[in-house]
């Protein structure tokens, strides 16, 4: 009930908030959920690709390093765990992902490897060693034509005790590495966007890149901003093609901080309770966004961060929205509001149903996890 009535108050308050919505345009768009899928499991299981060929996700206890792939009816036949000894040893999965068929990570040290459906690494791609990466990403890595793109590793150092200098050169560097296994060659493409809010010489966090798929077309979308990025395939590289801004006038933007002090991020007075951009679905028909809109700080200042279970239960409260652009980017609809509890982790399957985690830190602890199919109704 203590819950209950936070979630009604909070809900209430982001409510006072004017929003420009979509006023002009028809309200005809709802996103429902349609079916679920239910998982015999005890434990933090989220849901990270879906294989079209086989019909599998992809869900990982990252708390256990625990892999399990389930069908539509919920079946695990196939489960297995990260080794960090014997011959499928690992050093750290970065990012993890669907490839060509298989379950593949992103190792910290050894390239991308592949599983097969038992946990026996499969193959390798030893892509050139020597690299850092400073953050996971939501794939392993996507074809490029008969190369692999995956999210841009650091190769070169020499900057890293300038914060300053570092920072400023990831702000502007391309975002992807692609590999051609054939030559051993690699190269960078995925230009940064133009406009984008890196350029006004703040930090704002790491990028926290967000990569998607779909044919030729590619999306990207950042940490700090509420728009996304299209670019096309040309050859062998991707070239930047527009911007599509969902124009969410009542969110709260984040609060950088100077470039030379990144550490002040962590450290300012107040919440910063930003909204953000947390996926994007490319369907057969539409394009859909998820998102939040942040919480202004005369709301978050009623919490107490330090009281763990009253902060997380307002945290937990904070709303979803959607927006349905369609397959030329331009809107149709947004602030659609979502079912309160849910996560969303960026994955769909070829019945352009979304998948979401019903989240047990909002509904409470259950002996199965349950992943609600989203659908657009019109």
């Amino acid at each position: 009930m203590k819950q209950l009535l936070l979630i009604l108050a909070l809900g209430a308050l982001l409510s006072c908030n004017p929003g420009d919505s979509t006023k002009n345009l028809p309200n005809s768009f709802t996103l429902e959920i349609k079916d679920s899928i239910q998982v015999d499991y005890l434990g933090k299981l989220n849901v990270f690709d879906y294989d079209p060929e086989s019909g599998l996700y992809l869900g990982i206890d990252q708390n256990l390093n625990h892999v399990m792939l389930f069908n539509e009816q919920g079946g695990t036949d196939h489960q297995y765990d990260y080794k960090n000894d014997g011959p499928n040893a690992i050093t750290k999965a970065i990012s993890n992902s669907f490839l060509e068929g298989k379950h593949t990570i992103m190792d910290f040290q050894n390239g991308l490897i592949q599983y097969d459906q038992n946990g026996n690494i499969s193959h390798k791609i030893n892509i050139p060693s020597e690299y850092f990466l400073f953050n996971y990403s939501n794939f392993s890595a996507y074809k490029l034509g008969d190369k692999y793109a995956y999210i841009r590793p650091e190769r070169d150092l020499s900057d890293y005790s300038n914060t300053s200098a570092f920072n400023q050169r990831i702000y502007k560097s391309p975002i992807l590495e692609v590999f051609d296994p054939e030559t051993g060659e690699i190269y960078n493409t995925m230009s940064i966007p133009p406009g984008t809010i890196y350029e006004d010489g703040n930090f704002y966090h790491k990028l926290f890149q967000n990569v998607k798929k779909s044919g030729e077309k590619w999306y990207l979308f950042f940490l700090a901003e509420r728009k996304y990025y299209v670019y096309e395939e040309k050859g062998n590289e991707l070239i930047y093609s527009k911007t599509i801004d969902l124009n969410i006038t009542d969110a709260v933007d984040i609060i950088g901080v100077p470039i030379e002090n990144p550490e002040l991020i962590n450290q300012q007075a107040e919440p910063n309770i930003f909204g953000k951009i947390e996926g994007l679905f490319p369907l057969s028909e539409h394009t859909v966004v998820i998102y939040t809109k942040g919480v202004k700080k005369e709301i978050s200042n009623r919490y107490d961060p330090q009281k763990t279970e009253e902060w997380m239960d307002f945290i937990n409260g904070i709303p979803r929205y959607a927006a349905i652009l369609d397959k030329n980017d331009s809107l149709i609809q947004k602030d659609i509001q979502l079912p309160q509890g849910l996560l969303f982790n960026g994955v769909s399957n070829d019945n352009d149903e979304i998948i979401a985690l019903k989240n047990q830190d909002y509904f409470g602890e259950e002996e199965k996890v349950t992943f609600y199919k989203l659908q657009i109704k019109n």
